[in-house]
């Protein structure tokens, strides 16, 4: 979805320190106003590192990266955690900008769903979306650890903070397709080169293969 004009959504957040975990800048924090201040920013909030739908996600999103950066469109990644990010990134699930919201204040002041304990079970076992995404991401390793309740989304600010896409997950398996994502920043998926989607996509499962199923 998306929200022409002046964005309430940007002035509610836009004070929200995040902590740099890989990234261009020296400063260990940065606010989130900051990221369209000068451009476009895709701004990808995770729900858990261990999650396969989560890390098979950060590697489909990861294929047209350099895509948007090339159009001077910033993209970073927001966790809610600690725990397992080690392993998220020795397994080459995502190797762009990475940040994290510990205490879920982004969570929060977007109001993004938490399920109960019922609803996820319910979520896991009945819904058919999620079991079809589980179904095709059963070669990513994942595992248990971790905010497994927590929903996240995928914005893109414009340049000043007017709002371009907002996508909030209704499920687990709930993401924007890359082409709706490029559609967003005003690019023609169709001028996208597949010789550098499929050369991203290889280099990110090959790294994945390498550091995590030896």
């Amino acid at each position: 979805m998306a929200n022409n004009g002046a964005s309430d959504l940007s002035q509610l957040i836009k004070d929200i320190e995040i902590e740099k975990i890989q990234g261009p800048s020296d400063s260990k924090f940065l606010k989130i106003g900051s990221l369209w201040e000068s451009q476009t920013v895709v701004l990808h909030i995770l729900r858990r590192f261990g999650c396969r739908l989560c890390r098979a996600n950060a590697l489909e999103l990861s294929k047209i990266v350099p895509d948007l950066e090339s159009q001077n469109i910033r993209v970073i990644a927001v966790g809610l955690e600690r725990l397992g990010m080690e392993e998220f990134l020795k397994g080459g699930f995502w190797k762009y900008e990475l940040y994290l919201d510990e205490g879920k204040k982004l969570h929060q002041a977007l109001n993004l769903k938490s399920l109960g304990v019922f609803k996820t079970l319910n979520m896991i076992l009945t819904d058919k979306e999620v079991k079809t995404a589980l179904q095709k991401t059963k070669e990513v390793p994942g595992d248990l650890k971790g905010d497994g309740r927590q929903l996240g989304a995928t914005l893109v600010f414009a340049k000043g903070g007017a709002v371009l896409m907002d996508f909030r997950q209704r499920n687990f398996a709930d993401h924007p397709t890359n082409a709706s994502i490029l559609e967003a920043c005003g690019i023609d998926p169709g001028l996208i080169s597949e010789i550098t989607k499929n050369s991203s996509a290889g280099d990110s499962q090959q790294k994945t293969c390498d550091t995590v199923c030896s």
